[in-house]
């Protein structure tokens, strides 16, 4: 690693991290865009549930029209009943437009049946109520006639198979959303750590020789040339500078052993000592202005300003060494360029990806709310069904003991006509025995009658008995009175009790009449105890289903939250990243031309 060129360092280390973000980002985005197409067929199975349970709650108050009818006969139901019978059809339409092919031909035939033979049961139902031959034989049998259990089962089935899907769905959307979380976490996890590590092997790569280099070139150009060069023996950047610090080293190193020949050389004439002074100290001159210019060009390199250039040139042989120095600066500096570039990609990129994963939570919320509402709608209508079931309960007991009574009052009816009857007839009997008694005394005073003349005709020895004749006379003849006035009294209690015969018999036939309206009124309401408990049942089941689906989409916004904290912290990271990119001074010119130039070709070894 130490023998590669900077540039390269820096283009290895930060394509590293742009490769790991860039794959993270894409597992991400294939798992968000899973979510969204789950979240799609879970509104298109709460479509099918909803349209299922309206098409259930048509046909129930198709059946409930059916059965007024048939307990009333009020042709307002049929009206009803065609009303109700022209909403299914589109109901079912919609339905299988909703459904999958394979979904509409395994599920739809056996509705369609079932709902035909409804149909055909109806129909017959309403023609046998319409014949009064059949009528009370249809009232009886009206709870088991029409009823919609298979239908039933057949939306059952379909809503059970929807579920099933939403479920393997719900399934998938929890396993992308994982896997997408899982991702961004240890995808930033990763590009951070990468970050980090690259950062410190720059740091150490970079930063420690070149402040080792300085620190040998400031020695170097105080004059101590018993120094270490460091980075002897890369073959970077780095080794080239060292090679050249290590060539002024052992310059130096002459220089001092040229002073030391020219002491040694006194003889030499004065002209050439002259010249060679001139020379030495040109050297000295050349070698100690590389030296100095090469030193603050690595002190301005290691605050991090990578704008820095040495402009004036050097000697002949220290040439190659600063136009080195120059080239390594700027691919550092192109570099850093295309790593700034690349972070803010990777910054908006991630701050896209929270801000559609923001829109996602903010439209699954909004979701979570309706069906919310809506399960607490379903909630309330399932309530009240409930109790008007319960009311209904209680009203067709009420009317069954209405009934009961009106029997029993009826039995009542029955025997006082009876007794009535019996009073009528002893009536009879007693007047007729008032008529022989009348008799017995009209036959009486005769007999006093006679006896009376018989004993004028006797004289003075009839005349005792011609009084009790007399007294006899006079008591037939109040038996005979009291014997009519009693016939009278019975022929008005006859009248009377004739009256109140026929009177207990119109009571009796009121409450026959009454008797039938009560056990009509008890089959309708029979008839409506079993729709209201049906009714009960299908919204109950729908009730389970959207809080199902409630309890889904609440989770699966939990979820986009927790991939919204995600692509934010991974933000965090990329701003990070940024920010250590930003410690170097990089010109205008590398932060435009250059570093597209430097990004793009970074992008293509990245590919």
């Amino acid at each position: 690693m130490k023998h590669l060129r900077v540039s390269r360092k820096l283009t290895l280390a930060f394509a590293s991290v742009l490769f790991v973000v860039i794959a993270f980002c894409s597992v991400a985005f294939v798992s968000m865009q899973r979510i969204h197409e789950a979240t799609l067929a879970n509104q298109q199975t709460q479509s099918v549930l909803k349209l299922s349970g309206q098409i259930l709650a048509t046909l129930v108050e198709h059946q409930n029209a059916m059965r007024g009818f048939v307990a009333s006969l009020n042709e307002e139901f049929i009206e009803r009943m065609a009303k109700y019978g022209d909403a299914v059809p589109p109901l079912m339409s919609e339905l299988e437009q909703k459904l999958s092919k394979a979904e509409a031909e395994t599920y739809l035939p056996p509705a369609r049946q079932a709902i035909q033979t409804f149909y055909a049961q109806l129909d017959a139902t309403v023609a046998n109520a319409r014949d009064p031959a059949k009528i009370e034989e249809t009232r009886s049998n009206i709870a088991t006639t029409a009823r919609l259990s298979d239908i039933r089962k057949a939306l059952t089935a379909l809503d059970e198979a929807s579920q099933k899907v939403a479920d393997e769905r719900t399934a998938l959307q929890n396993a992308a959303f994982e896997t997408g979380t899982k991702t961004l976490i240890a995808g930033g996890l990763t590009a951070a750590l990468i970050a980090v590590a690259m950062g410190i092997l720059l740091t150490r790569s970079l930063a420690a020789p070149l402040r080792g280099m300085t620190v040998a070139m400031r020695k170097l150009a105080e004059g101590d040339t018993a120094i270490d060069t460091p980075a002897m023996g890369r073959r970077d950047e780095l080794g080239s500078m060292a090679a050249a610090v290590e060539v002024f080293r052992a310059n130096a190193i002459a220089a001092r052993k040229l002073e030391a020949d020219a002491k040694q050389q006194q003889s030499l004439t004065e002209a050439e000592r002259a010249e060679r002074a001139r020379l030495d100290r040109a050297r000295s001159e050349t070698m100690t202005q590389a030296t100095a210019t090469l030193a603050g060009g690595l002190a301005e390199l290691a605050k991090g300003n990578l704008t820095v250039r040495l402009e004036q040139p050097f000697a002949e042989e220290f040439e190659t060494l600063r136009k080195d120095f120059n080239e390594a600066v700027s691919q550092l500096a192109e570099t850093l360029s295309a790593v700034a570039h690349t972070t803010n990609s990777i910054d908006t990129g991630s701050r896209e990806i929270s801000g559609s994963t923001n829109d996602l939570s903010r439209r699954t919320e909004q979701q979570a709310a309706s069906l919310e509402e809506t399960a607490a709608a379903l909630d309330e209508i399932t309530v009240n069904v409930r109790h008007a079931s319960n009311r209904v309960e209680e009203a067709r007991a009420a009317a069954s003991d209405a009934a009961h009574s009106a029997e029993t009052s009826g039995t009542v009816v029955a025997s006082a006509v009876e007794a009535m009857g019996r009073i009528e007839q002893s009536s009879q009997s007693i007047s007729n025995i008032i008529g022989v008694i009348d008799e017995i005394a009209f036959q009486t005073n005769l007999l006093a009658l006679n006896a009376g003349v018989e004993a004028a005709r006797a004289g003075d020895a009839g005349k005792g008995f011609a009084v009790v004749a007399q007294e006899v006379r006079e008591l037939a003849q109040r038996s005979a009175q009291a014997a009519r006035e009693i016939k009278d009294l019975i022929r008005v209690s006859t009248e009377e009790v004739s009256k109140g015969v026929k009177l207990v018999s119109d009571t009796g036939a009121a409450l026959k009449t009454i008797e039938s309206f009560i056990t009509t009124v008890n089959v309708q309401m029979n008839a409506i105890a079993t729709s209201a408990k049906e009714q009960a049942t299908g919204l109950a089941e729908v009730n389970t289903a959207v809080n199902q689906m409630d309890q889904f989409t609440q989770q699966n916004a939990a979820m986009v939250e927790e991939t919204s904290a995600a692509s934010a912290g991974l933000a965090t990271e990329s701003t990070r990243l940024r920010q250590l990119v930003q410690r170097f001074e990089i010109s205008s010119v590398n932060s435009n031309a250059q570093v597209d130039r430097g990004y793009a070709s970074g992008m293509r070894r990245s590919a």
